[in-house]
């Protein structure tokens, strides 16, 4: 049984499933790059709202399960929110008056500035990612590299087997496990486990590195590497729902950055 999580993939059809991955991949980085030049935190607020009435209106994918999905990168946000208030170089200027005071610690408005942009930079890459790789499979992902943008059939679709292959890990670290218990190395001590940790850890790259020379071998057999212009069983496009996704993207990212707070 793996240990990762299914992946996260449309329950109805909806705009953004029959829009190309780069495309939503270039709106993604927008509002990336719209969210990093600035420092005014009012700017990621916007691009979250408009990731979340993206992700209802148009994502097609299962609501329900979104929460669950980003709860750990929730935990992260909240993190780096704390750590960057109470570290902020700001906390200990004098000259600023102090929101919060515990004892000798201190923490300014400006710390606590910083620290909600910072999270809120973070909410922004959670959610575009999602909204990037959540309505298609990483097939057509990496489809749309090779042929809208051209890239490798070596280096796209090497990425792609390598996702596909990465759930096995888990599978893997478990029959380890199990085979050193039938052999009788189950570890009784803190120290024991540890040193029984490292030893899976090194069968795992065994396996690992075997399993990927394999895939290699696979691909050149199948002429990844030959140089020939390959044909492609699902062609994609450029359609007018990529060239709208982009401009509605770029037009958003832009008012999140002009429009006043």
């Amino acid at each position: 049984m793996s240990v990762l999580p299914a992946p996260l993939q449309p329950v109805r059809p909806a705009f953004l499933t029959r829009v190309t991955p780069v495309a939503r991949l270039v709106a993604g980085m927008a509002w990336l790059v719209a969210s990093i030049v600035t420092l005014d935190p009012i700017v990621p607020v916007r691009l979250i709202l408009a990731a979340v009435v993206a992700l209802v209106l148009w994502s097609g994918l299962p609501l329900r399960r979104i929460p669950g999905r980003l709860a750990p990168l929730g935990l992260a946000i909240v993190s780096l929110t704390a750590f960057s208030i109470l570290l902020s170089s700001s906390n200990g200027d004098r000259s600023v008056a102090a929101v919060v005071t515990l004892g000798p610690a201190r923490i300014t408005g400006p710390a606590i500035a910083a620290g909600l942009a910072v999270g809120l930079r973070v909410g922004v890459i959670a959610l575009s990612t999602l909204l990037v790789f959540g309505p298609s499979d990483p097939t057509r992902m990496a489809d749309s590299l090779v042929q809208q943008w051209h890239f490798p059939d070596r280096f796209a679709y090497g990425t792609l087997a390598a996702l596909r292959v990465a759930p096995f890990m888990a599978g893997d670290w478990g029959t380890i496990g199990a085979a050193r218990r039938l052999r009788g190395l189950q570890p009784r001590s803190p120290a024991a486990r540890l040193r029984e940790t490292g030893g899976r850890l090194l069968a795992m790259l065994v396996a690992t590195i075997r399993r990927a020379e394999r895939l290699a071998l696979a691909m050149d057999a199948r002429g990844f590497d030959s140089g020939i212009r390959r044909t492609h069983f699902r062609e994609l496009r450029t359609t007018w729902r990529d060239w709208l996704t982009i401009v509605v993207a770029l037009a958003v990212a832009a008012a999140a950055l002009a429009l006043p707070r």
